[in-house]
């Protein structure tokens, strides 16, 4: 009974996703999509840090920032720093970051260079500085 009752529930949880219906597919097909949604490791750290900025001050943040880029990159723990601004608002900017761990995060966000990029692009802001971890 057990058997039936998990199959039935995978079967139930591939037609939510979409999955074609054909026997052999189903599980390839929903495994695929499974695998779309990506966890970072347990001990990786992963970061997306949103700002917008005043009109007319884009140029002078991205100069200020691209010295925060190469003083995070060179960090011990930092494995990836990116900035990136919208094609769609120039004055919306992220900051995709992976760390090898918790602490090597912390250690960022308790930096001297990020300290001095948040006092020097504070009043370029429109709101804070939202910051989701994953």
């Amino acid at each position: 009974m057990k058997k039936v009752g998990i199959v039935l529930m995978a079967f139930a949880m591939m037609g939510m996703l979409g999955c074609k219906e054909k026997k052999n597919e189903t599980v390839a097909c929903c495994a695929a999509e499974m695998s779309a949604v990506q966890q970072p490791k347990k001990e990786k750290t992963v970061v997306v840090a949103r700002v917008t900025v005043k009109s007319g001050r884009e140029k002078a943040f991205v100069e200020i920032a691209s010295k925060l880029v190469t003083a995070t990159r060179a960090e011990e723990g930092c494995l990836f720093y990116t900035l990136y601004q919208s094609t769609e608002n120039p004055s919306v900017f992220i900051i995709y970051e992976e760390y090898k761990d918790d602490a090597a995060f912390e250690a960022h966000a308790a930096s001297g260079h990020f300290k001095a990029f948040a006092e020097a692009t504070n009043e370029m802001m429109e709101g804070e500085l939202q910051i989701d971890r994953f």
